[in-house]
């Protein structure tokens, strides 16, 4: 008979202990290479940040009572307020923003959000009503994006053509003044929109420190936090695509 091999207890305690130190070890060089990554990323992004000074926020019901002053003192230069989506939709909080606003000086814009099958007529009408002339000082945004089962395959985007063409139309003829088309690269393309003085891009998945050269506005981060009466508060956050003297005739 074979004689086994028996090795002592106390060996196999050893291996055992050996193991597990080399998970733990794996493990915690794992986390270390994470949090180096996450902070280089962070660094990455910050530094790409400091090339677009002017930065603003879109706020609409969901966000409750907003602080322009305290926005304004956390490095905020210009705030988007949605007014109405589709042929019927307003939103609560506009006429309450809109007031406030003023007092904080920041450059103001309204926005409204597109339906795909709403009439351009009656989305236009939906937003006179109740924006009226509370239309601040920058261009009116139309964001376009995808909703319920709509997608790139449902659209026909030919028909979203001429009724966005036809909505803006309206309000530049209304309002005399530009309009700024909220929308990703993907939905640019598929409405086969080009850029002009008086028909301008806010480009929702556009790259800080990456060639924009038709975008006007780039949305940096859907969920920023600001510190506002005692509370955090995560808004969405756009740049401006140029600098201070840039902005500044923008806004004149």
């Amino acid at each position: 008979m074979k004689r086994r091999d028996i090795q002592p207890i106390y060996a196999e305690t050893y291996q055992r202990r050996k193991r597990t130190r080399r998970v733990v070890l794996g493990i915690f060089l794992l986390v270390v290479i994470f949090l180096v990554s996450f902070l280089f990323l962070k660094w990455h992004e910050n530094e790409q940040l400091k090339k677009y000074p002017i930065r603003g926020v879109a706020i609409d019901q969901s966000n409750g009572y907003i602080d322009f002053e305290s926005l304004k003192s956390q490095g905020i230069n210009f705030v988007y307020l949605k007014a109405t989506q589709g042929a019927a939709y307003t939103d609560d909080s506009f006429d309450s923003n809109f007031q406030r606003s003023q007092g904080s000086q920041l450059p103001i814009g309204v926005y409204h959000y597109f339906s795909f099958t709403s009439s351009p007529a009656s989305q236009f009408n939906n937003f006179v009503r109740q924006v009226k002339y509370n239309t601040g000082s920058l261009p009116i945004c139309i964001q376009v994006q995808y909703y319920g089962t709509f997608d790139a395959n449902s659209i026909h985007w030919q028909n979203a053509r001429k009724s966005l063409s036809h909505l803006s139309r309206l309000l530049k003829n209304y309002y005399k003044r530009p309009v700024v088309i909220c929308a990703s690269h993907e939905v640019i393309k598929n409405l086969k929109l080009k850029a002009t003085s008086k028909t301008q891009f806010w480009v929702t998945d556009g790259k800080l420190g990456k060639p924009n050269a038709d975008a006007t506005f780039i949305q940096e981060n859907a969920k920023t936090g600001f510190k506002l009466d005692r509370q955090l508060v995560f808004l969405p956050m756009s740049v401006f695509n140029g600098n201070r003297g840039q902005w500044h005739r923008y806004v004149d």
